[in-house]
């Protein structure tokens, strides 16, 4: 069991370190295949819009065939659009093949969540979901970096086929170690995916996903913006989000990564969601790097609180025939936030000179909402299960 377990976050490492990694790199690879600008938009988008599609289709096939089948297939769809990524010579071949790595890596996610949440003890599950935050949190960290710097002393191909070799060694590793059939449960099966959301406790890990996401996006779009207009290198811009995911990875990997285990689930995505908010009005007064750091700091300790709580409590309030549609809309969740936090970016923009509402205030006061709503649903089932 422990070698599983070991071999998911590896493997969870994997994927988001070819999400993470790609992230710096697309633009300009579209870029120099004669893309336009416009289309440029649509290459990069396409991955979010496939992944999303994908999360909620992976994650109902994950309950009617087990968990180890569409983690494999996921894997291998990966590893084969960056095989045939060096050999792309138009712009829209690269548009498709985007498309197709999004629907791939949208298999992965959901199976990883569910299986986790599968062989995991219920007080035992922030746990477990910590360390699935440490491998996210430290792929958001090594992968930037490291893709730029092999981009840059060996050329694109040279990023797209290491990652291409690391999906398809997952995905042997995942053929013979991991366990794959569908398993039973006695306990209630929702008629679809989206008819979970109804349920209140469950939604609370969807909104809080969406919430942080939107915050996420907003943080993207403009923080590079703020540090160019504050003459901030792009090495010390890159920082503010190493701040971040090191912050994450610190906490989720120290013994605070059982805090849901022993606080309960809603006291602990209340907490992660008021310090990400926190994190974000400090953001929005603030000139200067070395404070920027430290809210950049703070920002990831909230999450490093509220990721373990909100993906544990989805296998807290499911079974092992619902877990994965409910993982695939928690992934979909967080494509929907950077979709909608991206996509607002004009708007916010606006609204900054029109009234002087900061956009990272306006992500704060939305992350606020859904901790209100967490709060809400938290003090209605006082006295049930955490």
């Amino acid at each position: 069991m422990a070698v599983e377990l070991v071999l998911v976050y590896l493997i969870t490492f994997i994927v988001f370190l070819d999400t993470h990694g790609l992230s710096p790199l697309i633009a300009p690879y579209a870029r120099a295949l004669g893309a336009s600008v416009g289309l440029t938009g649509w290459i990069v988008g396409a991955f979010s819009v496939a992944n999303l599609f994908g999360n909620l289709g992976g994650g109902t096939w994950t309950d009617q065939v087990g968990r180890k089948l569409p983690l494999v297939v996921g894997l291998l769809a990966v590893g084969t659009a960056l095989l045939v990524y060096p050999a792309l010579s138009s712009p829209h071949a690269l548009l498709a093949v985007r498309a197709l790595h999004g629907l791939g890596s949208a298999l992965v996610a959901p199976a990883c969540l569910a299986y986790l949440g599968d062989v995991s003890s219920p007080t035992g599950r922030g746990r477990a979901m910590a360390f699935y935050g440490v491998a996210y949190g430290m792929s958001g960290l090594i992968g930037p970096p490291l893709g730029g710097l092999i981009r840059d002393r060996l050329g694109y191909p040279a990023v797209f086929l290491g990652l291409s070799a690391l999906m398809f060694l997952a995905a042997l590793a995942a053929l013979g170690w991991l366990k794959g059939g569908r398993l039973t449960s006695k306990g209630p099966v929702f008629s679809g995916a989206w008819r979970s959301l109804l349920r209140r406790r469950l939604s609370v890990s969807f909104v809080a996903a969406f919430c942080w996401t939107f915050a996420l996006g907003t943080l993207l779009v403009f923080l590079p913006l703020i540090g160019e207009e504050r003459g901030f290198s792009g090495a010390r811009v890159g920082m503010l989000f190493g701040s971040f995911a090191l912050a994450a990875s610190l906490i989720q990997a120290s013994p605070l990564g059982r805090l849901s285990d022993r606080w309960g689930r809603f006291p602990s995505i209340v907490l992660g969601m008021a310090l990400i908010a926190t994190a974000l009005l400090i953001l929005s007064f603030l000139t200067t790097w070395g404070p920027m750091m430290g809210a950049m700091f703070l920002y990831g300790l909230g999450f490093g609180v509220l990721f373990p709580a909100k993906s544990a409590l989805i296998a807290d309030e499911t079974t092992s025939l619902t877990r994965g549609k409910a993982s695939g809309v928690f992934a979909a969740m967080f494509s929907v936030g950077m979709i909608a936090g991206t996509g607002m970016a004009g708007a916010m923009e606006r609204w900054h000179q029109a009234v002087g509402l900061h956009p990272f205030q306006v992500a704060a006061l939305l992350v606020l909402g859904g901790l209100l709503w967490a709060a809400l649903v938290g003090l209605a089932d006082r006295g049930g299960t955490k």
